[in-house]
C-alpha cells in the first residue's frame, strides 16, 4: 500500500508541474522547487544528509527535474498552438 502511496504522489507531483507549464503560471511552476529545495535545506541543517556525492547529487538532479517538467508543459502548450495556427493557416489558404 507504502507503494501505491508513493506512485499517486509523484504521479501527482508532475501532473502539477506539467499544469502549471502548461497554463505558463511561473509562480504555480515555482512552488514545488522552492518546498523541495526546503525540505533539501531542512534535512541537510538537521544532518540528515551529509556531504557525500549521492546526497549532493540527488537534490540537484531532483531540482532540475522538476524544471524540466515545468518546462516541458510549457512546451507541449507552445506547440498545441502552433499546431493549430497552422491548421488556420491551410484552412485560409484552401479559401482565400
Amino acid at each position: 500500500m507504502d507503494r501505491l502511496l508513493e506512485i499517486l504522489i509523484f504521479a501527482g507531483i508532475i501532473a502539477f508541474q506539467t499544469f502549471a507549464g502548461y497554463i505558463d503560471n511561473k509562480y504555480m511552476g515555482v512552488i514545488l522547487p522552492v518546498i523541495f529545495t526546503g525540505i533539501v535545506g531542512f534535512l541537510a541543517i538537521a544532518g540528515q544528509l551529509s556531504f557525500s556525492m549521492r546526497d549532493v547529487t540527488m537534490p540537484i538532479l531532483g531540482l532540475f527535474t522538476l524544471l524540466g517538467i515545468y518546462a516541458s508543459g510549457k512546451e507541449s502548450k507552445k506547440k498545441k498552438i502552433q499546431k493549430e495556427l497552422d491548421k488556420m493557416k491551410a484552412q485560409d489558404i484552401i479559401k482565400g
